[in-house]
């Protein structure tokens, strides 16, 4: 069993002029070979989310975990579309502290070593999910 604790996990940041931040708390226990979702309930947000205008930059998180090439983690948004932030990176190696995933990143993830603490490019191309989906509704953080 390991412990898992993700602190402001979504972060929605218009290109124009201001940024909205949605954060979630939530402390849990991932079990080994299980999936463990933590949601988030996004409201009064624009109607739509895309590349140009407004959408999702980056996601951040605190995660305290043994073994982090055990991880996989996903974000997926309220139509579904799903992201792979991380996937069996890290090696023996523990945590991600005070983690962002940004897609403006100049550093990917997948080349660094744990402990993860910064902001790093994530595995997957997180701007899939400002494809002009409403993102009112609710967003979830997958930990496999």
């Amino acid at each position: 069993m390991k412990l898992l604790s993700v602190i402001s996990w979504a972060v929605f940041v218009p290109i124009i002029s201001y940024s909205q931040t949605f954060g979630s708390n939530p402390n849990g226990v991932i079990n080994d070979l299980s999936t463990t979702d933590f949601p988030l309930t996004v409201s009064g947000l624009a109607s739509s989310i895309d590349t140009t205008v407004f959408g999702l930059e980056s996601v951040c998180m605190n995660l305290t975990h043994t073994y982090d090439s055990d991880l996989e983690i996903y974000l997926i948004a309220p139509d579904g579309t799903s992201v792979s932030l991380i996937s069996h990176i890290g090696g023996a190696d523990d945590n991600f502290t005070n983690t962002c995933l940004d897609y403006n990143a100049s550093a990917s993830v997948a080349l660094q070593a744990a402990p993860f603490t910064g902001t790093y490019k994530p595995m997957g191309e997180l701007g899939l999910v400002n494809n002009d989906q409403n993102p009112n509704g609710i967003w979830v953080l997958r930990v496999v």
